[in-house]
């Protein structure tokens, strides 16, 4: 392996990227945490309930963490058929709680030259080590634009880190590509905007009693979402009012 300049570089992590890890942690088979429990409500239940409520759908779906409070929301709606998966052409609301928030990211730092390089982790210690440069040619380019336009975190300096929202602006996109006529989505995610971006991001266990991030399958891993981004990539608007910043996806 050689720099640009020819000169010898240093070799690549082993370490899987934190993508990577994450995913493994909270998905892969057959130990992955949320195989065998469920996501951690990050909302609140009053605000969950709120939003159905005042919808008031004959159909829902539900994705991520509010899916807990399932037995709560039939007895706020009766009549409410409620579902956990999304069939194409989806007439009703969807309501997505936590679950943005849990699909995994690229990890980002900055290095002592400035440069934001993707972060790897040792599953089992949590361990990290910086891995490429955005502008190497192993690192796919939507990775630097997507921070480029979203969360430049380069311009913070030196040890600012970020977590690249590419993965899901796209889970959004699919939501709002599978609604119907009179179909409608709405999010309750912990969030950002442009304005308030963590420093040092937001990659973290969650819960009162906050443990080591360690991928290594037995603990919730999540990262507040860049709302904003999510929200443009899906023609999808941001409600700002007196409950949980949101965003909401109207019927065509």
């Amino acid at each position: 392996m050689s720099t640009n300049l020819g000169m010898p570089g240093l070799p690549p992590p082993t370490e899987p990227s934190w993508k990577q890890a994450w995913d493994s942690a909270l998905y892969g088979a057959p130990s992955g945490y949320l195989r065998s429990h469920p996501p951690s409500l990050l909302q609140r239940r009053d605000d969950v309930l709120g939003v159905v409520t005042d919808a008031a759908p004959r159909e829902l779906v539900l994705l991520g963490s509010v899916g807990v409070l399932t037995p709560e929301i039939v007895r706020a709606v009766p009549g409410v058929a409620v579902r956990f998966d999304l069939p194409p052409g989806f007439g009703g609301l969807v309501l997505a709680g936590d679950w943005l928030a849990h699909v995994p990211t690229h990890v980002v730092q900055v290095d002592t030259e400035g440069y934001p390089r993707l972060v790897h982790v040792d599953p089992l210690s949590g361990r990290e080590r910086l891995g490429a440069r955005l502008i190497e040619m192993s690192v796919p380019q939507q990775v630097g634009r997507w921070l480029q336009e979203w969360w430049p975190v380069a311009e913070v300096g030196v040890g600012a880190r970020a977590e690249v929202g590419t993965a899901r602006d796209a889970a959004w996109r699919d939501v709002v590509r599978n609604l119907g006529p009179g179909g409608s989505a709405v999010a309750l995610e912990p969030c950002h905007l442009r304005a308030t971006r963590p420093r040092a991001g937001s990659l973290r266990v969650p819960g009162p009693a906050y443990g080591s991030v360690v991928p290594d399958g037995t603990r919730d891993l999540v990262a507040d979402v860049a709302l904003d981004a999510v929200a443009e990539a899906s023609d999808s608007r941001i409600v700002d009012d007196d409950g949980p910043l949101r965003i909401v996806h109207d019927p065509a």
